[in-house]
């Protein structure tokens, strides 16, 4: 049985997410590893860190597919300094390969997004920034809800659907809601195009402060449901998706989904001890 080759590993992912729908400013493709390198199993993971690089190797992964880059910015040095380069040093002397699926995947139908809109069932639904080649993908989204929904309802159906119980949301709760625009991530920088394109509630994470109080100037509604929750709900389809390929070109590398969870911040309760004498 041949084996893998990592080149067919980045030939397959740039089939399903080519390389030139990320955005300008992005990092994709091959970030570790050597294109002849042979490829065992493939672990597909929202970022890389230590424990993700720990898992593929109990798991017998040399591959790991991770949809944050890590290396996002220009490196002056490969050393233990940073964060990046202490996990890129850890990779390779673990001859493990790692490839990122960014932008490239947030354009994609289905892509990063998709989870918020099938969740809320958005109608009529069109990209925020459509790619210039093609005006069906792109960053973003924007619908239409099926019938007028109130932002406490729809606050409560993304807390039970996506990976984000502690949701923040902002506007009042009884307001009435038609147009709905999303963004998995990060996706503050899309805020004007969400109101542009007529959306009375825009849903994504990492939201600035100043960003919300702007918006809701301008009288718009917003959910911060989580970095992490608006994508981890969307990776099963990038596996799905890659696998499907895989099997269509004969590749024998298992394709395993990370068990490890790389959401960052814990919920959180004071915790008061009683006063003496009461």
């Amino acid at each position: 049985m041949a084996t893998d080759r990592l080149r067919q590993w980045i030939d397959l992912v740039d089939a399903c997410y080519a390389a030139d729908h990320a955005a300008a400013w992005d990092s994709v493709g091959l970030q570790v590893g050597d294109p002849d390198d042979e490829v065992t199993n493939v672990l597909v993971s929202l970022d890389v860190t230590e424990a993700v690089l720990d898992e593929a190797r109990r798991r017998g992964a040399n591959l790991v597919l991770a949809h944050h880059p890590l290396l996002f910015r220009p490196l002056a040095r490969l050393t233990p300094a940073t964060a990046a380069g202490k996990l890129a040093l850890q990779a390779a002397r673990s001859g493990c390969a790692v490839l990122a699926v960014h932008t490239n995947f947030d354009a994609a139908v289905p892509g990063t997004t998709s989870p918020i809109v099938d969740l809320l069932r958005l109608q009529d639904v069109h990209p925020l920034a459509p790619l210039a080649d093609d005006p069906s993908m792109g960053l973003g989204r924007v619908g239409d809800l099926p019938a007028g929904m109130s932002l406490r309802d729809v606050a409560d159906r993304l807390a039970d659907g996506l990976p984000a119980p502690h949701l923040r949301v902002a506007g009042p709760l009884d307001r009435l809601i038609h147009r709905v625009a999303a963004c998995g991530g990060a996706g503050d920088s899309l805020m004007t195009a969400a109101h542009a394109a007529g959306a009375g509630l825009y849903i994504t994470g990492d939201l600035r402060h100043h960003v919300v109080l702007d918006a809701l100037h301008l009288g718009m509604t917003l959910i911060d449901a989580g970095h992490y929750a608006t994508e981890a709900a969307a990776l099963p389809a990038l596996h799905e998706r890659l696998a499907a390929e895989a099997a269509g070109r004969g590749l024998t590398a298992g394709l395993l989904a990370s068990a490890t969870t790389t959401e960052p911040w814990s919920p959180y309760c004071a915790h008061h001890e009683p006063k003496a004498g009461t």
